[in-house]
């Protein structure tokens, strides 16, 4: 049992491997998507204190909101780190220093009642850091040449951490829906969100009064049955990285969905995902290359 482990995760390690140049787009694309698309933290000086109430964990011990000084060094820095990320300069600590940054920024934000859906967008560096995204077009790269040493190996084990990480989290946001009753065949639990959204004049997408003209609990009840799969099998899928990949993509068209329906956008999650996407899209870029038919799914090699 043991030995069978032991294979099955070194060969979901070596699945999930991927070429450095991937993993340096990835890098470049991650750093710029936080240059040019920050998100907002200067609005938090702006309200009165009675307003905090942060959620329990790391900020849990903030009693006072944060001045605007601060709150602008954290925006600076956050900068300040996904520049030297774009460029490629130390880039572990780095990409350390910019989850733990981005990760403050959000958590200062949730402190408000408000929580979105991103924090594993404010993982990604930790993980593809130590997964290598700093091993291709960087500075770290061309240091290391220039001092002759090899260019530094790219790792599957954090992306296989990193799947893990994914699932879990699409796990515990299917759990509370089964605890609060979404299985229940009497509940209609999606079409009472809508119903909701739409009552309070909240944000919808393009499709969501349409959907709501639906009169049909078999529908209405798959739906929630369809969410609840597509969050809570993932995890299970981690090992059999084909499988995870396939779901992977499920969940993105689900994600879709609810952005067509609900106005909840997870654009963000292009990166989020994208890693684990990297033999298909690797595939089409050398049929590209190539302009001939290759047999399976290629790989480029470091």
């Amino acid at each position: 049992m043991i030995s069978f482990l032991e294979k099955t995760v070194a060969g979901a390690v070596e699945s999930y491997k991927t070429d450095g140049r991937f993993l340096a787009v990835l890098r470049i694309a991650y750093g710029a998507w936080i240059i040019f698309l920050p998100v907002d933290i200067l609005w938090i000086a702006g309200l009165p204190d009675d307003f905090l109430h942060p959620r329990p964990g790391l900020l849990g011990f903030i009693s006072a909101i944060p001045p605007l000084d601060v709150l602008v060094a954290i925006s600076v820095i956050r900068f300040a780190l996904a520049v030297l990320l774009v460029l490629g300069i130390a880039t572990i600590p780095v990409s350390i220093l910019l989850t733990i940054t981005i990760m403050t920024a959000a958590g200062l934000s949730y402190s408000f009642s408000k929580v979105d859906h991103f924090i594993l967008f404010e993982l990604v560096p930790v993980f593809l850091g130590f997964a290598g995204w700093g091993s291709r077009w960087s500075m770290d790269a061309m240091i290391r040449r220039r001092r002759g040493r090899d260019a530094r190996e790219v790792a599957g084990l954090p992306v296989l951490l990193f799947a893990f990480t994914i699932g879990w989290g699409m796990l515990s946001a299917a759990a509370p829906k089964i605890a609060g009753g979404w299985l229940d065949p009497a509940r209609d639990a999606t079409r009472g969100y809508l119903a909701k959204d739409i009552a309070a004049d909240d944000k919808l997408g393009l499709l969501g009064p349409w959907m709501l003209t639906f009169d049909s609990q078999i529908f209405w009840k798959a739906l929630d049955y369809a969410t609840i799969a597509a969050e809570g099998l993932l995890f299970f899928l981690v090992l059999t990285p084909f499988l995870f990949r396939c779901w992977l993509a499920l969940l993105s068209c689900f994600h879709i969905a609810v952005y067509l329906t609900l106005g909840i956008s997870f654009v963000d999650y292009t990166l989020v995902y994208a890693v684990f996407f990297a033999p298909a899209i690797l595939w089409i870029v050398r049929k590209i290359i190539d302009g001939r038919p290759s047999v399976g799914v290629a790989r480029i090699d470091t």
